[in-house]
C-alpha cells in the first residue's frame, strides 16, 4: 500500500495507535454531500468559517474550487442534519485560492475574503430565519499600498470602540517581499488607514505567503494579533488608548517551532471565552499545545501540552486544531489525530482538559491522516457540528488536486471524563 493510501479506521486502528479508549467515547462520522476540488475547502484554522445563527442552525463557507461552476468558489452553506448542506450563494470574485474570515452578530454575517484578482473584499450577508435563507447585502474593496500588491489571508476584529482592524499577508509581485499589513476604520467612518506597524518582512522566496499568517483579537481594552512566520508563532497587542495608527508593543514569542516541509507550517487557532481569557491552540513536531492569556494579569500561561508526543503516538501527526467557547467556563478544542478526530474539553475555564470524543470513520476510504477540522468559535451551549475535510485516493506524482470531501460528526458539552486519549 503506497503513502498515498489510507487504510479504514475502526477498533483495529485504535488499537495500533495504542490509544486508551472506551466504546463510548467514539463516533462514527456522516458522509456529507459536499464536494470541492479545492485543498482550502474549509480554509485555514486562524480564519472562522462556521457559524451557528439565532434559530440554531449551521452555516459554513467552504471553497468548492471549479466543482460549482464559473461563478466563483466561496460559497455559503447551511445545514440542519450535518449531512446535507445546502448551498445559499456565492462570493464574488472567488477562486479555489480565496479564503475568508467571518464574524457573526445577530444574524448579519460581516465576511473579509481573498480574491482572485489580488484585492481582499469585505462583504455584509443577512439571514432569515423565517425563510431559512441567505442575501448578500453589500460587497467592497479592502485597502491595499500598490496595485502590485495582493492580499492573502485576511482577519479582522472590532474592538470595545467599535474600530475595525484588519490584518492580511500582503505580497509584492514587483519586489518579491513579504510582510502582514495592518490597517484600521475607524467607528462610523468608511476609510481605512495603515497601521504604522507590520510583522514578518522578508523576501518571499525565504517565507511563501502560505508560510505566515495573522488572527486579530478583540480584547477587553484592547486588541491582539496572533501571527506566525515560518514555523514560529507571535504574539503583539495594543491599548485602545492613543492614536488608532499608533506603534503596538513588543512581540512576544509564543512558539519557536520546529522547521518543516508543510506549506502552513504552525497552525493556530484562537477563542476568547466571556471573561476576556484568549485560548491559543498549535501544534509543533506532532504535538498539540494550548496557552492561555489571562484577562487580568494579561499574561500568557506556559504552553500546555495537550497530546502525547511522536514516539508515544506515532500516528497522531495532530497538524490541525481548532478551538471553541461554549458558554460559561466550558472551552472546547478540536484536532486531527491519526486518522480520527479528537475533541477535548474544559469545564473549567482551561484549569483541565479530557478527551470526551474520538470521531472515526470506519469503513471509509480516503486520504485522512492530515486533515482539516472545522467546527463553530461560538457554537453555544447545545450540540456542536463539525466537519472533517479529507480527499479521495490518487496515485504518487498525478499532478492534480484529488476530490476533496468532508465528513460530519457532533458533540455535546460535557463535564464528564472521557475515553479517548
Amino acid at each position: 500500500m503506497s503513502s498515498f493510501e489510507r487504510i479504514a479506521v475502526g477498533v483495529v486502528a485504535l488499537a495500533a495507535l495504542g490509544l486508551p479508549w472506551k466504546a463510548e467515547a467514539a463516533v462514527q462520522v456522516t458522509q456529507t454531500d459536499i464536494v470541492s476540488t479545492a485543498t482550502r475547502l474549509v480554509s485555514y484554522r486562524h480564519q472562522r468559517h462556521m457559524f451557528v445563527t439565532s434559530d440554531g442552525r449551521t452555516h459554513a463557507l467552504m471553497n468548492l474550487g471549479t466543482a460549482a461552476g464559473t461563478s466563483g468558489s466561496l460559497y455559503l452553506h447551511s445545514t440542519d442534519d450535518g449531512a446535507q448542506w445546502a448551498r445559499q450563494l456565492v462570493l464574488p470574485n472567488t477562486d479555489a485560492n480565496s479564503v475568508s474570515d467571518g464574524v457573526l452578530t445577530g444574524d448579519s454575517l460581516t465576511v473579509v475574503y481573498q480574491c482572485s484578482d489580488g484585492i481582499a473584499r469585505t462583504s455584509t450577508l443577512n439571514y432569515s430565519a423565517a425563510t431559512r435563507t441567505w442575501s448578500l447585502a453589500s460587497t467592497s474593496k479592502l485597502p491595499r499600498a500598490s496595485t502590485t500588491i495582493a492580499a492573502v489571508n485576511p482577519s479582522f476584529a472590532v474592538d470595545a470602540n467599535g474600530n475595525t482592524w484588519l490584518a492580511y499577508v500582503q505580497e509584492d509581485s514587483s519586489s518579491g517581499y513579504v510582510m502582514i499589513a495592518l490597517y484600521v476604520k475607524p467607528a462610523g467612518s468608511s476609510t481605512w488607514s495603515r497601521s504604522s506597524q507590520s510583522y514578518g518582512y522578508s523576501n518571499g522566496v525565504t517565507f511563501g505567503s502560505d508560510k505566515r499568517s495573522a488572527r486579530l483579537v478583540s480584547l477587553p481594552g484592547g486588541v491582539g494579533l496572533m501571527y506566525s512566520v515560518g514555523p514560529n508563532i507571535y504574539w503583539a497587542e495594543r491599548p485602545l488608548t492613543g492614536t488608532l495608527t499608533s506603534t503596538w508593543n513588543s512581540s512576544v514569542l509564543m512558539l519557536s517551532g520546529t522547521a518543516d516541509n508543510d506549506p502552513m507550517s504552525s497552525h493556530f487557532s484562537t477563542v476568547v471565552d466571556g471573561q476576556g481569557n484568549v485560548y491559543a491552540a498549535y501544534t509543533d513536531a506532532n504535538v498539540l499545545y494550548l496557552r492561555i492569556r489571562n484577562a487580568s494579569s494579561r499574561q500568557w500561561t506556559a504552553q500546555t501540552r495537550i497530546t502525547g508526543n511522536s514516539t508515544t503516538y506515532p500516528s497522531a501527526n495532530p497538524t490541525y486544531a481548532q478551538l471553541a467557547w461554549l458558554g460559561g467556563a466550558k472551552v472546547a478544542l478540536i484536532s486531527n489525530f491519526g486518522a480520527g478526530i479528537n475533541v477535548y474539553q474544559s469545564a473549567n475555564s482551561g484549569s483541565t482538559w479530557t478527551c470526551t470524543t474520538r470521531a472515526v470513520h470506519t469503513g471509509m476510504s480516503g486520504y485522512f491522516n492530515d486533515a482539516r477540522v472545522e467546527m463553530p468559535a461560538f457554537p453555544g451551549a447545545g450540540t456542536v457540528q463539525a466537519l472533517q475535510q479529507y480527499q479521495a485516493f490518487q496515485p504518487p506524482g498525478d499532478g492534480t488536486v484529488p476530490p476533496q470531501y468532508a465528513v460530519s460528526f457532533r458533540f455535546a458539552p460535557s463535564t464528564t471524563a472521557g475515553g479517548c486519549q
